[in-house]
């Protein structure tokens, strides 16, 4: 049952605020119908407006907590610096009390703009949906996939048809990471204002308070913006090409793609999180062997001896079948590229990095790889 439910596989019990991240997503599916192909332009010019009123955000909120600061020093009191802590007590309260709500209403806009950006995103890169729910298990995937990315959610900490996310983050790691990402995006913009106003508090022309800040917000809200948009570009984009994949895969051996499967699982555990396109991949390829086990027992030594004895064939096969899992699941740096690298050595075939960033150029410009 799982193999055909990926989506309960990636995320068996999803939280309340997932839900109802679902169900807007789906909601603005059941409004827009699917299109045939991605749409470049469309998807240029969205992505445009997502980063420019996350920065517009930013800007108004830098420029409203600066100008409070500046004003609160220059005008609502005489002689700020002559004045004890605990005369700056009941300023300080209103300030903080100013910047919280200003912050509050900022952080839940940045989480709206998110939202209805992956949505729309998700349909320009071509996600195949129809209009009545349920939607098939593989778009309920891609579902699930993009609200937690609008949401900033961790990796579901279940295993993945027998696969632990977390076998390589042990201890202490575990709480500290999951932590982090519920609060990326308003830690890390609480932490970006504490370091401006260490920094700009030193400045003898608080004037610039307002001027600099603004703009610093802005940057740091479009940065976070585009990662959020490639992050669900990338998901919309997997359905279809894991199919296509698969297309290529069924006509090799079952040994062939039983050593797919063993590199998409070792994949997922460098990668340390369950990336909905391998979750679909590896779902696929665990269907298509003959005994269809629901689960998969990751041996990467034994793995990595089959990868040394495959003919000439298998292995051109293999090695594109993972290069392509690999970009599926992110961009060609970190843990995927040692991922790679590691691969095409124990296949004894040199790997062309120049080939590979071309491949991740076609997928992010709607091109099939």
């Amino acid at each position: 049952m799982s193999l055909t439910r990926p989506d309960k596989e990636y995320a068996p019990a999803p939280g309340l605020a997932q839900r109802w991240a679902n169900r807007y997503i789906q909601g603005y599916f059941r409004r827009h119908p699917a299109l045939n192909s991605p749409d470049p332009y469309a998807l240029k010019h969205a992505r445009r407006w997502i980063i420019a009123w996350a920065a517009l955000a930013g800007m108004i909120s830098g420029t409203l907590i600066g100008g409070s600061e500046w004003f609160m020093r220059e005008f609502a009191t005489g002689n700020w610096e002559a004045m004890s802590l605990r005369e700056q007590l009941p300023y300080w309260a209103a300030y903080l009390a100013f910047a919280g709500t200003v912050t509050a209403l900022e952080i839940g806009f940045l989480y709206w703009n998110a939202l209805r950006g992956v949505a729309n995103i998700t349909r320009l890169a071509g996600l195949r949906y129809g209009q009545t729910e349920p939607f098939e298990p593989d778009i309920q995937l891609t579902v699930h996939g993009v609200s937690r990315v609008a949401l900033e959610y961790p990796s579901p900490g279940s295993l993945i048809y027998g696969v632990d996310p977390h076998a390589y983050l042990h201890g202490w790691k575990i709480p500290v990471r999951a932590l982090f990402y519920r609060l990326k995006i308003s830690l890390s913009s609480f932490i970006l204002r504490l370091l401006l106003r260490r920094l700009l508090g030193r400045l003898t022309l608080r004037g610039f308070l307002p001027v600099l800040t603004g703009p610093l917000y802005a940057i740091w809200n479009a940065w976070i913006a585009a990662r959020i948009i490639q992050q669900a570009y990338l998901q919309a984009r997997g359905p279809a090409l894991v199919k296509q994949l698969m297309e290529t895969l069924n006509e090799s051996d079952e040994h062939t793609r039983q050593l797919v499967a063993q590199g998409v699982g070792e994949l997922i555990m460098r990668n340390q999180y369950p990336h909905p396109n391998l979750v679909l991949l590896l779902a696929r390829l665990l269907d298509s062997l003959p005994d269809k086990p629901p689960a998969i027992e990751i041996d990467w030594p034994a793995a990595q001896q089959g990868y040394a004895q495959l003919s000439v064939p298998s292995r051109k096969t293999l090695l594109s079948a993972l290069t392509q899992a690999a970009l599926l699941s992110g961009s060609y740096r970190g843990s995927r590229k040692r991922f790679l690298k590691e691969v095409f050595a124990t296949c004894q075939t040199p790997l062309r990095s120049e080939d590979i960033k071309a491949q991740q150029r076609r997928l992010l410009s709607g091109q099939m790889p």
